[in-house]
């Protein structure tokens, strides 16, 4: 028995009209002959092209199988169902492919009607634009978008000054620490502006036109820091041996020996009017540059009594710790005769007083300038001592950290600081020394150190410089440097991510065409979907996150692009049902156009809503980063399938033949291949060669991994693996707790971050640290936020509410100055209010205000400090404000350092508008939190709760003699990003759960099975779990950047598992068939895809930034993880159930 197959070639109208197709057939008993048959009818006005080869086919099949007596072969019957369906088909054929074109009276093959959008041949009218015009399609697109580029580049030079950031509140507006935020930062702005206006339409004398401009010697301001961080690689510590020490003081030397250190030193001004009995002192006169803060001071004391210094130690250790408290309750009142007790007993006095002289004598020789002591533990015992008197503590515990102690005389940490001067070059300034002054000198004083001291600095915190000691600076001015080099070296790894992308490209296509195309779509996504966001969309917030739609945009381009490709070369191998798709480019085309264009449409849809997720969040940033995230996937979409797929046209019509570049150019432009790859495609179809340049990937994945899914014992193994794996996962995921330390902004590693962990870990917050202000104001009502968008106008944040009720009446300014001193003195407020000397870091313009109504002015600074005024009958009324507060800003104020006046010194306490005070504050300085760092959610929390605390005692017994209940905040964000942390963690987990709830809706609609959709969604919330699993194995806690991350999960793991979905659901045939198909045509793609993704992934890894680093290892992750659910959990689980798919699908999916 013989089987008649035959090849056919539907071949175009010649000139006359006539049709030839060839056909061969095959007895399998005897040999091939060759036939040709020859139709002669003319086309008729009323027969398409469809008509004719729906003829020509019949035709074909009836001669054909007349032929050899044999019927038309069945293609209902399925003889390999059963082998299929358990996998034991050892080589199964490609389900697209046929060894000789089987021969059938199968319908029309043009089943797309026409419309507005397809031709009366079933094309996409589109696609035939493209085809027959390609190289102009493809300038126009091309020239669109850098036109589009060239207008957004000119709109940012224009409008941002060449910044490309524009940033707004990166905080929830509505959050009560955001209002009080904004209350108090807006209402300075707003008071500056109008003191302007005053002063500028005013002939009266003002505040502003008073005020005497304040003189600044030459190297009297505070122009940057060197701080030396040294960490102890012994338990004994670092002052345990004359070594270390000598270590120690040889890094401060490294500057103090250079001859020009006094030019750029901070000039110790303060210690030079006191030895000219406070008349001030000009540059003429010797000025010495401030000592470095530092315990080796002490121990290179100029002088060392040894007699002295064991009299006090005897005198601390006798009866400890009685004589340690007693002077603790007398220090304050006898070294600043300040709240001295009711009741003082004239012996404690006196002993305190002889104490306190006996110490002051030995302190006064600590200046560095000897010999080290011989007797270093004796140096190290006294320091011990030192820290447990309240008033002396602040001169030893800069340089020892937290654990050092009486009981504990080790100190695996130290510092030191030497701080620099400005302005430079023996010149003084009269009036303000301005931001470009500072900056200028910045510049010298940056250029001096990199000249004379860098490569040493270097050399010591290299390292293994010392094995008994590690070794780490920090100044701001190298830090600007060092940061800089930093973000220059990680963006340079976005170019290896390109790189990469574009290598890979060429490779997987085969074509420096395609890839360069590729690359040049992908780049163009994000200056295009930037016009969009800005210009059409006019969001103007355009945040630091934004930068990360680089990578997501390489990934998820790249997959894309393989999609297509593959798409196209499978065209290449039609079934026979689908040999029509070969008749022409357009017909082609059209085919890769439609499949391509769905499945992309539903996954770049579902990762575009994923990251508008995103919009849950209050937080500017992050809504912007989400909008234009989605907008970068969409138009990426759009490029694919416009700018390459004319490309791809280009490369059919021009490159795909090989040797094409070299061979076939003329004048620098490739000739048209001819016969065109597609005529050849079907020549290899009919011509009975079979499958042609099918990928060993792709035969991979449709025979081996698609065996392995459908075997029964390969289900199994990846049925115990994944619920093994998901029930440890589950239980790791619910480790990942809400950070608890502060994040860290560079690699642990870093020498810069070490400086950054050591410094905020390892000591306490001393008077000479930087601190947090901490703000309590009366006066103040909120923000009024009507108008207010951060999206489109991120600089408005709404208008200052100013109570008319607030009063600075005489009452109000008793109750102030009561509070100051309860903030000073209270003993329950010690562990969250910065201790110096004994008292709270407390800034209080009533004080100088006090002191100035009662003194007549501010020249005796000792008047102010002793608080004798506070006896006075001080207070002023406010009918009086007028010309008292003139006058009173304008004095220099006595409590600064920075030689200022009154109006700058309190420029954020006092609400001087010209003509009113519209609020009054007092500040003070954080025990715990600073101006430079982050603290974890926790520790900020125990600080806002404590200040809070504060404020309702206030509100307790001033609310009703100021007329206003006090508001409190910081100004450097710090309570803001507490609740932003909280935010974080929140919309972490709403936002990946609505965007898995957002794929569910997708995928139930695309597919109209309920079955995939489910089990796809399972599929990315497997993957949630596991990313979530992997961040806590690696130690990741759940702060700002894992809250960002976690949120869009759903976006980065939805494409994989959406690829197979569609092409199991598209597709013909029972469940084994489906599978089998599905692997075939989108195997290789998601492999790829993968593949891609990740490598670009790779070079985040080595980014110093964390943010970048945690983003590498968070998108590797999630990359792998879906794509092993989505080709091994998701497939099995569909082989498993064998849900049938019918013709007309029910809502279930049946």
């Amino acid at each position: 028995m013989s089987m008649v197959v035959g090849t056919i070639i539907p071949t175009r109208l010649g000139n006359d009209g006539d049709k030839t197709v060839d056909v061969t057939i095959d007895d399998a008993a005897t040999s091939k002959e060759s036939h040709t048959i020859d139709i002669n009818e003319k086309s008729t006005a009323t027969d398409g092209p469809d008509d004719e080869s729906t003829a020509v086919r019949e035709n074909i099949t009836t001669n054909a199988a007349a032929m050899n007596d044999q019927p038309t072969p069945d293609k209902s019957k399925d003889d390999t169902a059963s082998s299929e369906e358990d996998g034991s088909s050892n080589n199964p054929p490609h389900p697209l492919s046929i060894e000789k074109a089987q021969l059938t009276t199968s319908p029309p093959p043009h089943q797309h009607p026409p419309s507005f959008f397809t031709d009366h041949k079933g094309n996409l009218k589109f696609v035939n634009i493209v085809c027959r015009h390609p190289w102009k399609v493809f300038s126009s697109i091309l020239l669109t978008c850098l036109v589009l580029t060239f207008f957004l580049i000119v709109v940012i030079y224009r409008d941002e000054d060449g910044n490309p950031f524009v940033l707004g509140a990166a905080y929830d507006l509505s959050d009560e620490r955001s209002v009080t935020y904004d209350s108090l930062r807006l209402a300075i702005d707003e008071m500056e502006i109008r003191r302007d206006e005053y002063a500028a339409g005013s002939t009266a004398p003002t505040t502003t036109t008073k005020v005497k401009a304040a003189e600044i010697r030459p190297q009297e301001e505070l122009s940057d820091r060197t701080i030396w961080i040294f960490e102890s690689e012994t338990e004994e510590g670092l002052f345990a041996t004359r070594e270390s020490i000598g270590n120690m003081k040889a890094a401060i030397d490294l500057f103090t020996s250079s001859p020009d250190y006094g030019k750029y030193c901070r000039l110790d001004y303060e210690s030079a009017d006191e030895m000219n009995n406070g008349t001030g002192v000009s540059r003429d006169v010797d000025v010495e540059c401030m000592l470095p803060l530092s315990p080796l001071n002490m121990y290179y004391a100029s002088e060392w009594d040894v007699e002295l210094v064991g009299s006090v130690i005897s005198e601390l250790e006798r009866g400890y710790p009685q004589n340690v408290l007693r002077y603790n309750f007398l220090g304050v009142c006898v070294e600043y005769d300040m709240f001295c007790p009711t009741f003082l007993d004239d012996d404690d006095f006196a002993w305190a007083v002889a104490l306190n002289e006996n110490i002051t004598r030995i302190m006064d020789k600590w200046d560095g300038k000897g010999d080290l002591n011989a007797n270093v533990s004796e140096v190290t015992l006294f320091a011990g001592y030192m820290a447990e008197l309240n008033t002396k503590r602040g001169s030893i515990d800069y340089g020892y950290d937290k654990n050092f102690n009486l009981t504990n005389l080790k100190s695996l940490y130290s510092r030191a600081q030497l701080t620099w001067g400005g302005p430079l070059g023996a010149r003084e300034v009269s009036g303000d020394y301005n931001r470009s002054e500072r900056s200028d000198d910045r510049d010298i004083l940056l250029k001096y150190i990199a000249n004379n001291f860098l490569k040493g600095m270097n050399e010591i915190a290299s390292p293994g410089y010392n094995p008994d000691m590690n070794s780490y600076y920090f100044m701001g001015s190298l830090i600007l440097e060092i940061l800089l080099d930093i973000v220059t070296r990680d963006a340079s790894l976005v170019l290896f991510s390109f790189l990469f992308v574009c290598i890979y490209i060429r490779v997987s296509l085969g074509s420096w065409f395609l890839a360069a195309v590729g690359l040049l779509e992908i780049g163009l996504s994000i200056p295009v979907s930037w016009f969009v966001f800005q210009i059409i969309f006019r969001i103007k917030y355009f945040s630091i996150l934004n930068a990360l739609a680089l990578f997501i945009v390489a990934a998820i381009g790249a997959d894309d692009i393989f999609i297509f490709m593959d798409a196209y070369k499978q065209s290449a191998t039609p079934s026979p049902e689908d040999a029509y798709i070969l008749e022409s480019l357009e017909s082609r085309m059209s085919w890769v156009y439609r499949r391509t264009g769905s499945a992309m449409a539903i996954t770049s849809a579902t990762t575009c809503l994923a990251f508008l997720c995103t919009l849950l969040t209050p937080l500017g940033n992050v809504r912007a980063f989400g909008i234009f995230a989605a907008l970068v996937i969409f138009v990426d979409y759009v490029l694919v399938m416009t700018l390459f797929c004319t490309a791809v046209v280009i490369y059919h019509n021009k490159f795909e033949k090989d040797g094409c570049c070299c061979n076939c150019c003329v004048g620098g432009c490739c000739k048209t291949i001819d016969p065109s790859p597609t005529a050849i495609a079907l020549q290899n179809i009919t011509s009975g060669n079979g499958v042609v340049g099918v990928s060993r990937i792709s035969k991979f994945f449709g025979t081996k991994v698609s065996a392995f899914v459908l075997s029964p014992y390969g289900r199994l193994l990846i049925a115990v693996i994944s619920v093994s794996w998901l029930v440890f996962a589950s239980i790791y995921s619910a480790k990942l707790k809400p950070s608890q330390n502060a994040e860290e902004f560079l690699d642990d590693e870093h020498p810069l971050q070490k400086s950054f962990t050591i410094l905020n870990n390892e000591f306490n917050r001393v008077e000479d640290d930087p601190s947090l202000n901490v703000y309590f104001t009366w006066g103040l009502g909120g923000v009024d936020r009507e108008g207010v968008n951060m999206l489109t106008e991120p600089d408005f944040f709404g208008t200052p509410i100013f109570l008319d009720t607030f009063n600075l009446n005489q009452q109000c300014q008793l109750d102030m100055v009561k509070a100051c001193d309860e903030l000073k003195t209270n003993k329950s407020y010690t562990p969250f209010i910065k201790q110096e000397d004994g008292l709270g870091t407390v800034k209080c313009f009533m004080e100088e205000f006090g002191a100035f109504s009662a003194l007549g002015s501010l020249d005796s600074c000792e008047g102010v400090t002793n608080g004798a005024w506070k006896e006075t009958n001080w207070t002023v009324p406010p009918a009086k404000f007028a010309s008292f507060m003139t006058d009173f800003l304008a004095q220099k104020s006595c409590l600064s350092d920075r030689n200022i006046t009154i109006l700058s010194y309190y420029e954020d306490e006092i609400g001087w508008d010209g003509t009113q005070l519209k609020f009054a504050g007092i500040s003070l300085e954080s025990s715990v939190l600073d101006r430079f760092s982050t603290r974890s959610e926790l520790v900020a929390r125990e600080q806002y709760d404590a200040m809070i605390q504060i404020s309702e005692n206030f509100d307790a017994t001033m609310k009703n003699s100021c007329g206003s209940e006090v508001i409190m905040t910081d100004l450097d964000e710090k309570f803001t990003f507490m609740n932003n942390q909280r935010i974080f963690v929140e919309s972490a987990i709403s936002s990946s759960l609505l965007g898995i709830a957002i794929a569910f809706v997708v995928l139930f609609i695309s597919t109209r099975l309920f079955h995939i959709a489910l089990l796809a969604t399972l599929s990315i919330a497997c993957v949630l779990i596991s990313v979530i699993a992997i961040m806590a194995m690696i130690g990741w806690e759940l702060g700002s950047t894992e809250g960002i991350l976690i949120s869009v999960v759903a976006g980065f793991s939805v494409d994989y598992v959406v690829h197979l979905a569609h092409s199991y659901e598209r597709t013909a045939g029972d469940t084994a068939e489906r599978i089998k198909k599905s692997f075939w045509e989108m195997g290789i793609s998601v492999m790829n895809g993968m593949a891609t993704s990740v490598g670009a992934s790779i070079p985040l890894f080595f980014c110093q930034l964390q943010f970048f680093a945690k983003f590498g290892t968070f998108l590797c992750t999630i990359l792998v993880f879906s794509w092993l659910f989505a080709n091994f959990a998701f497939m099995a689980v569909l082989a498993q159930l064998k849900i049938p798919i019918a013709e007309k699908r029910r809502l279930c999916g049946v």
